[in-house]
């Protein structure tokens, strides 16, 4: 699936509708309840399909969740179904970046702690691709609009 091309569409748009009915997704809106003064969101996930989308305050979509290993009640994405580059490990994550000049952020640590190596951020240009790692294993992809990640 081109999640990164669903990226800034509206909820009701032909092709957000499309993955919708294909997977079966309801969209749970979630308000502030608490009248903390946060912005409404919306949510649509698959979990046996392995992704969750965010949706803001104005219905655009502007992040992906792509879970890579079981967790959360998700079960595992299928890296055939994903239209970005897959890592298995944060070293091949930031070769990359080196290698084709891909601006990109990642966790400050030092060796041995737990922010060593967590997670790196890819900018795309059209969006960012965020990528999370524990013990070595890559556990999610997070998808950002360019819109909500600045």
């Amino acid at each position: 699936m081109k999640f990164s091309e669903l990226l800034d569409k509206h909820m009701k748009d032909d092709d957000v509708i499309d993955v919708l009915e294909s997977y079966d997704i309801s969209v749970i809106y979630d308000f502030d309840r608490t009248h903390e003064g946060m912005d409404d969101v919306y949510w649509a996930a698959s979990t046996d399909a392995g992704f969750q989308f965010r949706f803001d305050k104005n219905q655009m979509l502007d992040t992906i969740f792509l879970y890579m290993v079981a967790r959360e009640g998700f079960t595992p994405i299928s890296r055939n179904n994903i239209d970005v580059p897959v890592f298995d490990t944060f070293d091949d994550a930031e070769r990359e970046c080196r290698s084709k000049g891909i601006p990109f952020k990642q966790s400050q640590g030092t060796p041995g702690s737990d922010m060593y190596k967590w997670w790196i951020k890819l900018d795309y240009g059209t969006h960012t691709a965020h990528y999370q790692f524990k013990e070595g294993t890559l556990r999610m992809v997070t998808l950002g609009a360019r819109t909500s990640s600045q």
